[in-house]
């Protein structure tokens, strides 16, 4: 018997996050566009070999898939860290930013935020595993 590195809910939660990544893998992989690209193929491969490798040696369960309740409550939670970058002062790195957009921006991305946050928390209203 093998003694797991993580606790029931770490399992989940990563067991989570990591089927997601691989069905927005597998969604990359088969678009058509990619056809004509061998080596980026070749790279969503490698990160879905990746991911499930780890998947495999930390002995986290081959679920079909993340009930509806953990799919919204991870979607939003990624996308709520993810908000963060878009903020005026990050987006320098990718050419001057208008001195004003900050205060249209922030606000509505903090709002945005915060509606996120609000989803990922409400998802456990729906039942923990789907009909």
């Amino acid at each position: 018997m093998t003694v797991s590195l993580l606790s029931e809910n770490q399992q989940r939660r990563l067991g989570t996050h990591l089927r997601l990544l691989l069905d927005d893998l597998a969604a990359l992989a088969d678009a058509p566009a990619l056809r004509g690209h061998p080596h980026l193929h070749r790279l969503v491969d490698d990160a879905m070999q990746a991911a499930a490798a780890l998947r495999a040696e930390l002995d986290l369960p081959e679920e079909r898939g993340p009930s509806l309740r953990r799919r919204m409550a991870a979607t939003a939670e990624v996308w709520a860290v993810r908000v963060e970058d878009l903020r005026a002062q990050r987006l320098r790195a990718y050419g001057p930013v208008d001195p004003n957009l900050a205060a249209v921006l922030d606000p509505r991305l903090e709002a945005m935020r915060k509606i996120l946050l609000a989803l990922a928390d409400a998802a456990s209203e729906l039942p923990e595993h789907d009909p």
